[in-house]
């Protein structure tokens, strides 16, 4: 006799649920499958201007996460390597606008809930990487770095961020990092919308 399937723990199911329609929207809206060089380098540009900031944001809560290895989950890194590959120098860098996220991540569910998204789409981007490598002749070293930042640890740093979430437990505390990850949802479109590089 098969065993049942274990339910999801509530905090997954919960943010799920809150934010599938809006992940959705989104990613129908993004151009990557279609984006040539040009938009391409743009969207690159939109994401560091979106990412940077609000990493900076998130490091002091994140840091004291036990097992989050945040050190190595940052994305700006990555993001600005890709804009050195694709011709940006350091003052063109320097210059790129940044987005202000506006809510406070003073909580370890709160940052959780910001990572939710940020994560998903570190993994969603591996289906991205080949894509772009067919269509633009781009890879890790020529541009496409922020969507092979894990490498081969991609699976096993998302089940890492997953045993952190999971730790989130009280009602209170659960939603919060579903606002928070609505809220970071809302805040990229917008962003995103703003750099016009959105269909």
């Amino acid at each position: 006799m098969n065993a049942p399937p274990k339910s999801l723990p509530l905090i997954l199911s919960e943010l799920r649920h809150a934010t599938t329609l809006q992940h959705q929207a989104l990613e129908k809206r993004i151009p990557f499958y279609t984006a040539d060089r040009l938009l391409y380098t743009r969207l690159i540009e939109a994401y560091y201007g979106f990412y940077r900031l609000l990493e900076n944001q998130l490091y002091a809560v994140a840091m004291g996460i036990p097992d989050l290895d945040w050190l190595i989950r940052g994305k700006t890194p990555s993001l600005e390597a890709d804009l050195y590959a694709l011709g940006f120098d350091a003052v063109m860098i320097d210059a790129i606008p940044l987005c202000r996220l506006p809510l406070a991540t003073t909580s370890v569910a709160e940052v959780l809930g910001v990572l939710y998204v940020l994560e998903g789409a570190t993994l969603g981007g591996q289906s991205l990487r080949n894509g772009l490598h067919a269509r633009l002749g781009i890879d890790e070293y020529s541009g496409c770095r922020f969507f092979s930042v894990y490498g081969t640890s991609t699976l096993l740093m998302w089940r890492g961020f997953l045993a952190c979430l999971y730790e989130v437990r009280d009602p209170v505390e659960r939603a919060r990092s579903v606002f928070a990850a609505e809220a970071t949802f809302k805040a990229f479109e917008s962003w995103l919308d703003h750099c016009g590089v959105l269909q």
